[in-house]
């Protein structure tokens, strides 16, 4: 497990949590860190708290904080983000600089790539899971790993309101951390168990949708891009429903035999939900600086071989069989080569899911329910969504801070 020196024990029976965290993965190891440096900006220790002023714990105590992680393994998720590189953040981000200080206290640096992308200074994933893993193992957080939780409800009763339904029996909690994640990623244990508990306690849901997703094409576009697949080519990407414009993305593309990907591929694909399928389509300017008459000077120039400066190989050839040697035809092409979209190539591709429970359903600055005192969300299981680029990865790191914080202050 990488830089996890030692796997806490399964611990068996019931228990009794002053907080409990549903979920070990990036939000809910946030989560449980949160609660510590919480305890630390007080001067508390965070496996003995001490009994000051807002922990609601008593002199001598010990405060009992447990994640129920089902997977064999907590953060399993983190290892595959940035494709092993893990994308921590971005200078851009809300709350970047709070992240940032989150890790130094870690002891985990960061270096800056392109467009304000963080990682850490490694530039391994496994250095990110495993610096979250040593300070839950130092600060005696209970890990539960292998113990999927079934359902959570709250309860009449007053000092211990939450009753957790877990693979390991009954436990019963103070104050409940939601972070089990979206839908996004299957294959790591991602199934959108955090939707059922919400529901169950009163939450409505904002039926989830995988975003920063590759994009298919509809059968009739398989002989193009059986003849594009693998080319690779920067771009301005805009997302079509009938005659409405969703919006647009600038970056890299990359042909598939199934459709489209790349980085503006994926961001546009968060602005399907609610799009009329049968009329999508995405519209390719591999010139945005050039206007189409400026393409066609340049282009009439140089028939026949007047895309080879311009395009890859591959594509300059498709341009211009259907192009036919019109300079006009080839230049808006170049401008505004179109594919038809048929949808995308759903959850287990999917970066990451957008729906949830609304944000407008909890306290922002908190993360805790509107509606239940006591319960927290952080990370996938709220509705938020980003672009690529270290966007999601801060949100689950932040909301997992927050509510891991406001928990032990019971905010």
């Amino acid at each position: 497990m990488g830089a996890m020196r030692e796997k806490h024990v399964k611990l068996e029976g019931t228990g009794v949590y002053d907080i409990a965290i549903i979920g070990g993965g990036a939000a809910g190891m946030a989560a449980a860190i949160g609660i510590g440096l919480g305890a630390k900006n007080r001067g508390l220790n965070s496996s003995a708290a001490s009994g000051r002023q807002g922990s609601r714990v008593a002199p001598g105590e010990r405060l009992r904080v447990a994640i129920f992680e089902k997977n064999s393994e907590p953060g399993k998720k983190i290892l595959a983000t940035g494709n092993g590189r893990c994308n921590l953040t971005n200078t851009r981000c809300d709350g970047f600089e709070d992240v940032r200080a989150f890790f130094l206290e870690l002891g985990l640096l960061m270096r800056e790539g392109g467009d304000g992308r963080l990682y850490p200074m490694s530039g391994q994933a496994t250095s990110v899971r495993g610096a979250l893993w040593e300070c839950l193992t130092r600060m005696g957080t209970e890990t539960r790993l292998e113990d999927e939780v079934l359902s959570v409800r709250a309860t009449e009763r007053t000092e211990i309101p939450f009753e957790i339904n877990a693979k390991s029996g009954m436990h019963a909690a103070k104050r409940v951390i939601i972070c089990a994640g979206g839908k996004a990623g299957p294959q790591h244990g991602s199934t959108g168990d955090s939707y059922a508990f919400a529901r169950a306690m009163g939450h409505s849901v904002i039926s989830p949708l995988p975003a920063l997703v590759p994009m298919t094409c509809a059968d009739a576009e398989r002989p193009r891009l059986a003849a594009l697949k693998g080319v690779r080519v920067k771009c301005l990407a805009s997302l079509f429903s009938g005659g409405a414009k969703l919006g647009q993305s600038a970056g890299e593309l990359q042909f598939t035999e199934y459709g489209l990907s790349g980085i503006c591929i994926l961001d546009l694909s968060r602005l399907l939900r609610g799009a009329e399928k049968n009329s999508l389509r995405v519209c390719l300017d591999f010139a945005p600086r050039l206007s189409e008459s400026e393409l066609k000077t340049v282009i009439g120039k140089n028939l026949p071989a007047g895309l080879d400066g311009i395009l890859p190989a591959k594509l300059a050839a498709l341009v211009a069989q259907e192009g036919r040697d019109s300079a006009d035809a080839l230049a808006g092409l170049i401008k505004n080569l179109t594919f038809v979209v048929s949808g995308t190539k759903g959850w287990k591709e999917a970066q990451v899911t957008a729906g949830g429970v609304p944000l407008d359903e909890i306290r922002a600055s908190t993360m805790r329910s509107k509606l239940i005192p006591g319960l927290y969300f952080a990370g996938e299981a709220l509705n938020y969504d980003g672009v690529c680029g270290g966007y999601n990865l801060n949100w689950a790191w932040l909301s997992g801070m927050k509510a891991g914080r406001a928990a032990f202050f019971d905010e």
